[in-house]
Parts: structure tokens; C-alpha cells; sequence
């Protein structure tokens, strides 16, 4: 229950940031640019082409190595999306004040981070993106660090082709996201609360 409590919470406080990151308007995520690169051709929700675009990612995921998903990644997948057009829905973060720009992005990447990392502190099943990134190590044989560049090249490269704005905005996201990710990782397994099993 605290799995998927953690899966819920993070997934949503991801949601957020991604929103801050994108009402800025300075440039996003790798997925966040190819989304905003297809919203310039079909006219759906920002948070449903997020749905549709994990959940294709799943499915190929399933075919290759089922093993890699679990409870967690249907609610990641799903639930960022639905997140997302829940924002929407209410009118929250639709836009910002002037000269907040590069506030919104720095906060939204923080957020993002942490948010990241308390879905992956629940461990109950890789998220759809981090499953293609596995799945691409595997297909070419490189580490962890090399088939992220190259699937993060190719989705801003996708992105960009459609569209999408990459701006400064994402190289703040580039470089807040990850410390905000492993800051996360670190310190809230000291706290008794954020353990989801005791370690070995």
C-alpha cells in the first residue's frame, strides 16, 4: 500500500513540475518537447498525448520484457497524463506572471525531480520511459548513461522536428533535474517513512 501510495503522490508532485516547466515557455523535458512538437498538429490535451505516448511505449515494453512492468508503471504511465489534464480541468497553472519565467522553470525542475524520485523510491515497476531507456541498452549493447543521450537526443530531435520549442529552458531542466533526482534519492530513505522494505 505505501508502494503505490508513493507511486500516486510522486507521480502527481511530477506532474506539476512538468506543468511549471512548460508554462514557461523557455524550453522542456525530452518527452515534454516531443509532446509539445505533436500538440502543433492534432488539437487533444497536452496530458492525453502524454497517456497515448506511454502507453505505446508500454506496450512494446510488455512484448519485449513484461518483467519490467509493474503496478507502478500503469499508474506513472497513466496517471502523469491524467495528472496533467486534471491542471487543465481547474485552471491550475495555465499561465504565469510576467517576469516569471525562468522562476517557473527552475521551480518546475526541482519538482520534477523530486516528484521523479519518490515514484522511484516506491519501487513497484519501471516507468514507460525509463523501460525504453533499458530496453534501448540492451538492443545496442552500451551503459546506462549512453542509451539516456541517445533517447533523449532522439526525442528532443523528434520533438523539435514537429515543432516543439527547445529554448534555455532546457538546459536548466538538464541541470536541475538530476541533482533534484538524486538529492531526493538520497536523503528521504533517512527518513523511517519514506522506506518502503528494510535494507539488506
Amino acid at each position: 500500500m505505501k508502494q503505490i501510495i508513493f507511486t500516486i503522490v510522486g507521480t502527481f508532485i511530477a506532474a506539476v513540475g512538468v506543468r511549471l516547466i512548460v508554462v514557461s515557455d523557455l524550453g522542456a523535458d525530452a518527452i515534454s518537447t516531443l509532446v509539445l512538437g505533436i500538440l502543433q498538429h492534432v488539437s487533444v490535451q497536452f496530458g492525453t498525448v502524454s497517456m497515448l505516448f506511454n502507453g505505446i511505449i508500454l506496450i512494446i515494453v510488455f512484448f519485449y520484457d513484461r518483467k519490467m512492468i509493474g503496478i507502478g508503471s500503469i499508474i506513472n504511465s497513466f496517471g502523469l497524463g491524467l495528472c496533467l489534464n486534471i491542471l487543465d480541468w481547474f485552471g491550475i497553472l495555465h499561465t504565469i506572471p510576467n517576469g516569471t519565467a525562468y522562476l517557473s522553470i527552475i521551480a518546475g525542475s526541482i519538482v520534477f525531480g523530486i516528484g521523479t524520485g519518490i515514484y522511484l523510491l516506491a519501487d513497484a515497476g519501471s516507468a514507460a520511459y525509463e523501460s525504453l531507456m533499458i530496453l534501448l541498452k540492451r538492443l545496442i549493447k552500451s551503459s546506462v548513461k549512453t542509451a539516456r543521450i541517445l533517447l533523449d537526443a532522439l526525442i528532443f530531435l523528434t520533438g523539435f522536428l514537429l515543432g516543439g520549442h527547445i529554448g534555455w529552458g532546457t538546459l536548466i531542466v538538464l541541470l536541475l533535474m538530476g541533482p533534484s533526482l538524486e538529492i531526493t534519492l538520497n536523503q528521504l530513505p533517512k527518513l523511517k517513512f519514506f522506506r518502503t522494505q528494510e535494507a539488506k
